[in-house]
C-alpha cells in the first residue's frame, strides 16, 4: 500500500522529536499505535465478514442448482416409468372434474403423486360422497 522505508520512518522520527520533544514523543508513538491496531482490527472483521458473505452466496447458489438437478432428474425418472404404464391404464382413478374427461391428475410433486390411492383403493371419505 504505502511504501515507506527505513529512510523515511526516520526522518518522521527526528521531526516528531523535534516538534513534540521528548516527553510527549512516546506518548504520542504508543496512540498511534493504538489508533493503527484498531484500524487494522476493524479492516480484518470486514475483511472476515465479507468472505463468509461470499461463501454463504455460493453455498445458496450451489443448494439451487443442486435442488434443481435432483427436481429435473425425478420428473425424468417419473415420466420414464409413467410412459410404458399410460398406454395401458391410467395410474390413478381421480378424474379432472373441471373436463369431466377421465384423463389424470398430476403435480409437480412426484411423492405426493406417488402417494395417491389406485383406482380399486377408496377410503372411507369417498364412499360418504
Amino acid at each position: 500500500m504505502f511504501d515507506i522505508g527505513f529512510w523515511e520512518l526516520t526522518v518522521i522520527a527526528v521531526i516528531g522529536l523535534i516538534v513534540l520533544g521528548p516527553e510527549r514523543l512516546p506518548v504520542v508513538a504508543r496512540t498511534l499505535g493504538t489508533w493503527v491496531g484498531r484500524a487494522k482490527g476493524y479492516v480484518r472483521g470486514l475483511t472476515s465478514e465479507l468472505e463468509r458473505e461470499v461463501n454463504v452466496d455460493d453455498i445458496r447458489s450451489q443448494v439451487r442448482r443442486t435442488r434443481e438437478q435432483i427436481e429435473s432428474d425425478t420428473r425424468s425418472t417419473v415420466s420414464s416409468i409413467r410412459e410404458p404404464l399410460a398406454p395401458e391404464t391410467p395410474k390413478s382413478g381421480i378424474e379432472d372434474k373441471a373436463t369431466g374427461d377421465g384423463a389424470t391428475q398430476s403435480s409437480a410433486n412426484p411423492v405426493a403423486d406417488a402417494a395417491r390411492p389406485e383406482s380399486g383403493d377408496t377410503d372411507s371419505s369417498d364412499r360418504s360422497a
